[in-house]
């Protein structure tokens, strides 16, 4: 799997965690998408929260996926992007 496939991974929305799953055991270097990880970590956890959470998770997977598709090195997202709890 590529880095940017990997970084899409994490942030698909609908079934989230099953994607970020995929992203976290198929990638051979973690330390690539570290950021992506926690991130898509941190939506998910986030999305717990009923309604709120759900619409913040959206908007910042639509976020993360067009700073993604740009090709953007390191796609950070605003308030959670300084975070890196998956690096080696």
């Amino acid at each position: 799997m590529t880095t940017k496939t990997a970084r899409l991974f994490c942030f698909i929305p609908p079934a989230q965690i099953v994607f970020w799953l995929i992203a976290l055991l198929t990638t051979q270097d973690k330390s690539e998408i570290s950021s992506s990880l926690t991130q898509g970590l941190i939506l998910i956890l986030v999305s717990i929260i009923p309604v709120v959470g759900t619409l913040i998770t959206l908007v910042f997977d639509i976020i993360a996926i067009v700073k993604i598709c740009q090709e953007d090195a390191d796609p950070e997202l605003p308030l959670i992007g300084g975070l890196n709890w998956f690096n080696k």
